[in-house]
């Protein structure tokens, strides 16, 4: 586990690359302890980062969801992170090249909801593979 004071110098750099549009190696290679537990502190201390800086949540993205790309990655589940609102870029207009480090295509399956999602079903017992909340 990082202390919270790497995590924190973690998304710090990961701020300032995004700003700079400049690649940055995996923080894993030169923290060779870092848990998933770790990434996802340092991914929710680059969103305080962003929010600060007058940044918006806009959606969430789940990736690696193909058991190939899992182990390619050398994880076992999906990675999910928020999607900012200048992520976005309306239907028809320019997308601007410079923005990105090495742009590419990637085709995506994507929803948009009209609302929040919502468990139809009541908590039952352990045997029905549901929680009790």
């Amino acid at each position: 586990m990082l202390t919270q004071d790497t995590i924190q110098a973690l998304a710090r750099r990961l701020y300032e690359a995004r700003k700079s549009r400049t690649q940055l190696r995996h923080f894993s290679q030169e923290q060779p302890g870092m848990t998933l537990q770790d990434g996802y502190a340092i991914q929710s201390e680059w969103v305080k980062l962003e929010i600060a800086d007058g940044r918006t949540i806009r959606g969430r993205k789940i990736g690696l969801t193909s058991r190939a790309m899992q182990l390619s990655s050398q994880i076992d589940e999906p990675d999910y992170a928020p999607l900012m609102d200048d992520m976005f870029f309306e239907t028809g207009s320019d997308i601007p090249m410079e923005r990105f480090i090495a742009p590419r295509v990637e085709v995506e399956l994507a929803f948009v909801l009209g609302r929040a999602l919502k468990d139809p079903a009541p908590p039952c017992s352990t045997s029905c593979g549901r929680p009790i909340t």
